[in-house]
């Protein structure tokens, strides 16, 4: 029984024992947490007091240093030249991206640089339909072809340095009852302006007065679609192909001075068009091709071939220089204004060569004032027949028979424009 009793309180002791021993655990557990957590702490206060030291000794030698103000000015300058640069860069890239935007445009209408070293890197002539174009003309095609014809109107078409001057200020005259003084007054090119060119521009043009008189150098075939349909009065002038390459040659060299002039020898631009361009003729190098508006050939024989058309005229520059007079009454008539003889002679008086070189309102001179003409030459150079015999060589004299024989045969034009009894 005793040992029994001994044996209970004996188990009874030892599980006393355990129970305090567990009922201990948690705060030996805490103590070991804080013990780590304080240590941990001392670690992480012996870094930051190493940090603030650095930084504060950082902060100390940057107080001590002195700024060089030339210094910051140069930083300042190298940091506007490299936002030009980047702003110079983004805009060349556009520019770049335009023109070939712009090239793509004008393959899609069909239309063909030309690139010749006479005129710059810059393509300065297109071919679009046959023809050679000038780039103020591929650039608003779209505007001349949906252009707003009217029936009163009268257009003067030519090939350049044709007459076309001269024409100009005899159909003004006749338009405006033979009236010289209001001619005196005014610049053709605001009394007849240039239909393609970018002054005065399409708006304006839509704004004369009717009827309005109109110069181009368009061919028949690139006329406004309307041409068709309202018959406009149309009075085409024709020169010898002799004469009209030499004119030319003198102009694009000695007087126009903008990006459409030519930079050669007289030698220079004949072998150019004669390379460059292929002929439609195996045997013929087609002089008067490369230039603006040419193919000559083409574009005197679409006037040609619509010579019967009630609202078309064909003239002649050879005729108005061998009887002015007559070829001023066949223009009056045809515009259906019949002129005295008093007021065709007071047209042929004004409308002579000396007259016209001296009279500021037709002889281009204000281009002179505006920097696009040179000041020692002028527009209006001799107004001769025949002046191409000092100028060309046999052989391009040779070409130029035999491109008029090629691709205007039958037609009755070629010895007016070829004769060779055509004196100075």
């Amino acid at each position: 029984m005793i040992n029994m009793l001994f044996r209970s309180w004996h188990q009874s002791s030892c599980l006393f024992h355990q129970l305090r021993c567990l009922s201990r655990a948690p705060s030996v557990a805490c103590h070991l947490k804080n013990a780590c957590y304080n240590v941990s702490l001392s670690k992480q206060s012996h870094k930051l007091s190493v940090l603030f030291r650095n930084v504060s000794n950082t902060s100390k030698n940057f107080k001590d240093y002195n700024f060089d103000p030339k210094q910051a000015t140069r930083r300042r300058t190298l940091l506007l030249f490299t936002y030009l640069s980047g702003f110079i860069g983004a805009m060349l890239l556009t520019a770049i991206g335009l023109r070939h935007y712009a090239r793509m445009a004008r393959r899609a209408q069909g239309i063909e640089d030309i690139k010749l070293r006479q005129y710059g890197r810059k393509p300065q002539l297109f071919r679009y339909r046959g023809y050679i174009f000038p780039d103020f003309v591929v650039n608003d095609i779209k505007n001349n072809l949906h252009f707003d014809v009217r029936e009163d109107d009268v257009w003067v078409v030519s090939f350049p340095k044709s007459g076309t001057t001269w024409l100009q200020e005899i159909v003004y005259l006749i338009n405006n009852g033979v009236d010289v003084e209001d001619a005196a007054q005014t610049n053709i090119e605001e009394r007849f302006p240039y239909f393609e060119w970018i002054v005065p521009g399409k708006q304006v043009l839509n704004k004369m007065e009717s009827p309005r008189l109109i110069k181009t150098h368009l061919p028949l075939s690139m006329l406004p679609n309307q041409m068709k349909s309202k018959k406009p009065k149309i009075i085409y002038i024709a020169r010898n192909p002799k004469d009209t390459v030499v004119s030319y040659y003198f102009f694009l060299t000695k007087f126009v001075i903008d990006d459409q002039s030519f930079v050669g020898t007289f030698d220079d631009y004949c072998q150019q068009v004669q390379t460059l361009l292929k002929p439609i003729c195996p045997k013929l190098k087609c002089l008067c091709s490369l230039v603006h508006y040419g193919p000559w050939w083409k574009h005197v024989k679409e006037a040609w071939d619509r010579k019967d058309e009630d609202n078309i005229l064909v003239l002649f520059y050879e005729d108005l220089q061998e009887d002015v007079h007559r070829v001023v009454r066949d223009i009056a008539n045809f515009l259906n204004k019949p002129l005295t003889e008093t007021q065709v002679e007071a047209i042929a008086r004004h409308c002579s060569f000396d007259t016209m070189k001296n009279n500021k309102a037709a002889n281009y001179d204000w281009l002179k004032d505006v920097g696009m003409a040179k000041q020692e030459e002028s527009f209006l150079r001799k107004g001769q027949v025949g002046d191409w015999r000092t100028h060309l060589k046999p052989e391009i004299s040779d070409q130029l028979d035999e491109m008029v024989a090629s691709h205007l045969e039958g037609v009755p034009i070629r010895d007016t424009l070829t004769s060779e009894d055509s004196t100075s």
